[in-house]
């Protein structure tokens, strides 16, 4: 789901998301194992959903669009954890803050992971700030909508996760 290094412990769980072992996640993912991940979203005070592009070195997904953050939760991390080391630095105000939407029982990426969806609205002042950086857009469901149909090579598993499973609505941020 997000930019590994291999050598990230993570907690290999089972159907219940009851934890087994810890191992590398470079491991998980070759034995094709049931993990925990996140997703981290982010809207606007219009209900826009924040997006991030992906930088062009990127080893999984280079220059696509991508939700704000999404990885793995480390061993003895707990999910909130995860998410929030993923808020853009004009967004840290809402460490503590995040709000737990649900859990899917199949992530984007591998499919393995069970996933912990979490959401936050920005501040006028921090969508400003944010959108300032030209690697940030914000959009509509409509826009969402649009991207997904005529451009799924050009989003992340993640964002396309967030798509198909219609987590993205104003009412739920």
């Amino acid at each position: 789901m997000s930019l590994e290094t291999g050598l990230e412990k993570i907690y290999v769980v089972d159907e219940n998301n009851l934890p087994l072992a810890i191992m590398a996640s470079e491991q998980v993912h070759l034995q094709g194992l049931k993990h925990r991940g996140f997703l981290l979203m982010l809207t606007d005070v219009k209900g826009r959903l924040m997006l991030r592009r992906l930088s062009k070195s990127h080893p999984l997904y280079p220059g696509r669009w991508d939700i704000v953050g999404c990885g793995h939760i480390g061993a003895k991390e707990a999910a909130e954890e995860a998410a929030e080391r993923h808020l853009p630095p004009v967004a840290a105000d809402l460490t503590g803050n995040l709000r737990h939407a649900l859990t899917l029982t199949e992530g984007a990426g591998t499919g393995n992971e069970i996933v912990e969806v979490f959401s936050a609205g920005l501040s006028s002042q921090d969508t400003r700030l944010l959108l300032q950086d030209l690697s940030f857009l914000a959009v509509d469901p409509d826009e969402l909508g649009a991207l997904a149909a005529s451009y799924p090579d050009q989003l992340s598993p993640a964002l396309l996760t967030v798509w198909n499973a219609r987590l993205h609505h104003p009412d739920r941020s």
